[in-house]
């Protein structure tokens, strides 16, 4: 994975891990957040976000989400219910990968969607998905009613 500065059109992506550069942790028990910033041409390991600072919250599922709260999306191998809903508030996309996998897996998989993102990744990017063209006059036909 390189180091170097993406170009526009990338997104920032929290993955949760115990160790390495490996997706294998779950959102409230992972010892750190690895995050990158993925573009159609690059992937990048931006930082690793050590969770240790949210031990002595008050609520331990908040400040998870608000450690993370500048990145679009979050792979994690598991996380409950209330926990989504915490992060889904701080507008943080959350995506199951239920084994453990290394991240360049998931990313590069992640990157060659960038191009014609699914309707979910086109919201976390801030872009219109290209798969609802066909609709376009429909929903704009509901905007001006």
């Amino acid at each position: 994975m390189s180091a170097s500065t993406t170009r526009e059109g990338s997104i920032r992506v929290a993955c949760a891990s115990n160790g390495g550069e490996v997706l294998d942790g779950h959102f409230g028990s992972c010892e750190h957040f690895l995050v990158y910033k993925v573009s159609p041409g690059d992937i990048a390991l931006v930082e690793q976000r050590d969770t240790d600072v949210t031990d002595d919250a008050y609520d331990k599922n908040v400040a998870r989400a608000a450690l993370i709260a500048d990145c679009q999306v979050v792979f994690i191998q598991s996380i409950g219910g209330p926990a989504a809903a915490k992060v889904v508030r701080a507008g943080v996309h959350p995506v199951k990968v239920p084994k453990p996998v290394p991240t360049e897996e998931i990313l590069v998989k992640l990157q060659s969607a960038l191009e014609s993102p699914p309707p979910w990744l086109a919201k976390a990017m801030g872009v219109e998905a290209a798969s609802l063209n066909p609709y376009r006059d429909l929903i704009e036909a509901g905007e001006e009613s």
